[in-house]
Parts: structure tokens; sequence; C-alpha cells
């Protein structure tokens, strides 16, 4: 089944590509289309005297084509995927050419070549011995590192607690600058991060609350201090949520070596954003079967790169997701992806208010550094007389996040009656990442920008 050209422009790496792309989606840019029941392909004229050769695999979507482009997917492959939507006539059935079966084959032999590659480790003791060895001097001299980085830190935090934060304010933007670059010299680049944040916040934010975030910023951060001193005896699962926060990371292989959760995964919302010289797509999917579960799946690009996993908000695939150790999971990698198509009707149960903050109340207890909790909230309202506010069935507040740049979208799609709502709670404020109306996902990154 054809994704919609919304959910198409969905995979676009960046706004210039959709508008590209859109451009592409008419049949005399293109030669020689055909389909299969695995890919879709084409030929499209560019400026030079042989054309581009652009190719789908419709169990991703993955594409490949023969422009110079490092954009992924390219305008070509938009170009193609959005004509087949509009146009599908177009588009006979038939054997797929020689570069298109070779292309699928080779696709399928990474796939079972990487599989292969995991079983293979995993099974020979004298290679796990020996990296495990390597990997445990290596952990040694870092813990070290942020040890000591972690009790300068504490020091830096009484001071600022004796003197409080209205003192500390008049020093400027450099003492949180010089505790930041301690902390990145200590390998705790999330850390650094943070400070930098807060410190933003502090002399940077027109915000009123700006010193109560502050507080709860450095609340979390003196707590995650205190549990690293106390590491040794935490349970296991939360001791690898610490060394996250930390900047250790766990890798994509190691991952997909644990036990996977199958079945029929929705994606929920979507949004896209800017980490210092990153891109991070952060994607929600809800399922799994009877068990079934949130999921995030974070994926970072440099500069103009694409992101290697297509997946667009509004659609369902069948597969497999395996996930990082945690004392509450959530963040995972998509293992298996096929048989993707469009979402008609959402499996995940939408909550309330009073269902939401239990069952964020015992997400706090197993994860208390539980930065933001999916939602799907039903029955929200925008408040025409506060656009800061959305008011539930029994008419009680919650207050949206202070970056949600769109409560006037809201307002407008509401028309004053109840929306299903999908988004992050972070204990205070909801942040909206996409909305169910009248039975279609609306991602608030790409339907309401």
């Amino acid at each position: 089944m054809t994704l919609d050209a919304n959910q198409i422009l969905a995979l676009a790496p960046d706004p210039a590509s959709a508008k590209a792309g859109s451009q592409l989606a008419a049949a005399h840019h293109w030669s020689n289309l055909g389909k299969s029941s695995a890919a879709l392909w084409g030929e499209c004229q560019g400026s030079g005297k042989t054309p581009y050769r652009t190719q789908i695999d419709l169990n991703g979507p993955a594409f490949k084509c023969s422009c110079p482009s490092r954009k992924f997917p390219c305008k070509h492959g938009l170009g193609l995927y959005l004509l087949t939507a509009s146009s599908p006539a177009l588009f006979d059935t038939s054997a797929e050419p020689q570069w298109v079966s070779d292309w699928l084959n080779s696709r399928q032999a990474r796939q079972e070549k990487k599989g292969d590659k995991a079983a293979a480790v995993s099974q020979d003791p004298a290679a796990v011995a020996a990296a495990a060895a390597q990997a445990r001097k290596r952990e040694e001299k870092r813990e070290d590192k942020v040890g000591a980085g972690m009790r300068e830190l504490q020091t830096w935090l009484h001071d600022l607690a004796r003197e409080g934060l209205a003192a500390m304010r008049s020093r400027g933007q450099s003492l949180w600058d010089g505790i930041a670059a301690r902390m990145a010299d200590a390998q705790a680049a999330p850390l650094a991060r943070r400070l930098r944040r807060a410190g933003n916040l502090l002399y940077q934010s027109n915000l009123r609350n700006a010193d109560g975030l502050v507080a709860n910023e450095l609340a979390s951060i003196y707590l995650l201090t205190e549990a690293w001193q106390r590491l040794d005896g935490l349970p296991p699962a939360l001791q690898a949520d610490v060394r996250a926060l930390l900047g250790w990371t766990v890798s994509q292989d190691e991952v997909l070596r644990q036990p996977g959760v199958e079945g029929r995964w929705e994606v929920l919302a979507q949004t896209t954003f800017d980490d210092e010289r990153l891109r991070v797509r952060a994607t929600w999917l809800y399922g799994g079967g009877k068990e079934a579960r949130w999921a995030l799946l974070l994926q970072y690009a440099a500069g103009t790169q694409g992101f290697d996993l297509q997946l667009a908000p509004g659609t369902a695939f069948d597969g497999e997701l395996c996930f990082y150790p945690s004392a509450w999971p959530l963040r995972a990698q998509v293992k298996r992806q096929e048989n993707m198509r469009p979402l008609s009707a959402m499996a995940a149960p939408p909550s309330d208010l009073d269902s939401l903050l239990d069952t964020y109340a015992h997400a706090l207890a197993a994860q208390p550094f539980l930065e933001r909790h999916p939602v799907l909230l039903d029955g929200l309202v925008p408040d025409a007389a506060d656009l800061a506010v959305l008011r539930d069935a029994g008419g009680r507040a919650l207050a949206l996040h202070p970056d949600f740049r769109h409560p006037w979208h809201l307002l407008a799609l509401s028309g004053g009656h109840p929306l299903t709502v999908c988004g992050e709670w972070d204990g205070r404020t909801l942040l909206p990442l996409s909305v169910w109306h009248e039975g279609r996902l609306l991602n608030i990154d790409g339907d309401f920008v």
C-alpha cells in the first residue's frame, strides 16, 4: 500500500529536498517507470546526458539514486515516490531490471552478513573475552576522569546553593560556560550541554519562571552526581541509565543482540531538531503485540546527510524492535521493518490526565532521571482565553511546554472540540507533537509548518 503525499514528504531530510521532490513529481521528468511487489523504479533526466536511475525498496522504504546528491533520500527518490502516489497508472507491473534486482539482493545480503557477524562475535569466547578486557581498561580510565569531574561539579553546586541563584546571576554566563567546559574535559559531554542550556535559560530567556526551571534542572543534575557516587549499589538497569546520562553509549550491534519485541508498530509522532553540530530526529512508536509499549527511535545526521531509517508519521509497519538497557526502557533500535502502510486507526489507547499522572509516577519511581515521557491524551481542548494551556474534560489545565510554537494551529484545528494529542510530558508541561483528528494523524513538525 502506497503512502500519501504528506507521509512521503515527512521522509525528506530537509524542507528544500521536500520542495524539490514535489517539483519532480510530474510524468514529463521520468521515463522507464515500473513497479514490482518489492520495488519502484524510474529514470529522471537531469542536467547531464545520462538520466539518473532511481529506485525504492518498498519494504523500507529505502532509496537509492545514481545522482551525486549526498542527501538521503534525494529529491529524485521523493519525486518518484510522490509520482506513484498521485499517478499509480504510470507504473507498469513488470520484472525488475537488473540494476534494481542487484540492489535489492545486495541489501538483503548486507542484512544477512550483519546478522552473521553479530552471531559469530557472540559465539566466539576468545573474541568476547579479548574485547571485554580492552573495553574494561578504557572504562576504568574514563570512570576516573568522570569521578573527578563529578566531585568538582558537586562542589560547584554546593557553592551555588549557598550563594543562591540571584547572587550567581550577577557573575554572568562565563560562570556556567566554565563549569560546562570542565565537564567536557571530564568526558561527561551531556552534562556540559545541560549546564550550558541552564545558563542560557537563566540569562537569555524571557520566561517568567526561568529561575524555577533552572533550579529544577540543577536539582536533577545534583541527583545524578549522587547516583554516580553510589553507582555500584544501584540496580544494573538504573546503572545503565546513569551511564547514558553521562555520555556512555551502547553500540547498535550490542542493542540488536538483545531479545526483540515483535508486532505491529505505529509511527505516532516525529520531530527534528538541532543539537550543536548534529541534527536529531526523534520518532515515537507504539505497538509490539499483546504487551504493547512505547518506543523512542533517535537518529543523528551531520550537515545535509539524511537519516538512515525512513519512518513517516501516520504509518504502521510490521517489525521487531530491540530496546536499550534502562530501568524504564523507551529508546530502541529497529531490527526488522516491513510492510509499511498508512495508519487507518490507532491501536494505542488514549488516556486521561489522572492516568497520565499515575503512569508518570510509576516511571519516575523506576527511573528518577526521566526527562520526557510519551503520552496520548484524549479530550483536550485549547483554551481560547489562555493559549498557554490545554484543558481536559473536567476543565483542568495542562500547561504547554515553552518550546511549543503552534497554539493557534491547535485552536483552529479544534474549533472548540476535543482533540487527541500525542506528545511528551516532563512532569510539568506538555509538548504536543502530533494530533489525531478525523481519522488522520497530523504531525506538528510537518503538517503544521
